[in-house]
């Protein structure tokens, strides 16, 4: 499989993990998100762990959890979030899950925009 067919499956993936999620938990999912970019400076970066315990906190269990990628994606385009990718390797940085559930699975790193998390705290 190529680079280019690999990328492609991902992407039917991950459509497929949006399509077929509920709108009551891309709803929450994504006031989570933006809970996450809210309240985490842009010097700071994150994962999912953390979108993963703001919904926790309120009471939404995803049926899917890789509805959070497509989401996550969605947020970058919207210039909410970007990437933390490493000066050296220009591949976006990971760290592992603190997630039971994940396993110490790799995680990538995010940090909140400035543009979003500033432009938050003036209103």
């Amino acid at each position: 499989m190529s680079e280019n067919e690999g990328r492609q499956q991902r992407d039917i993936g991950m459509a497929r993990a949006e399509l077929g999620a509920r709108p009551s938990q891309k709803v929450a999912a994504k006031h989570a998100i933006a809970k996450v970019c809210r309240s985490t400076a842009p010097h700071n970066s994150w994962t999912t762990d953390e979108v993963h315990a703001v919904l926790e906190s309120m009471n939404v269990k995803l049926d899917n959890a890789r509805l959070l990628g497509p989401l996550m994606k969605q947020a970058q385009k919207a210039g909410l979030i970007e990437p933390v990718v490493c000066d050296g390797c220009q591949r976006q940085e990971t760290r592992l899950s603190r997630r039971k559930k994940r396993h110490a699975g790799p995680q990538y790193l995010w940090r909140t925009t400035p543009t979003y998390y500033y432009e938050y705290w003036k209103e």
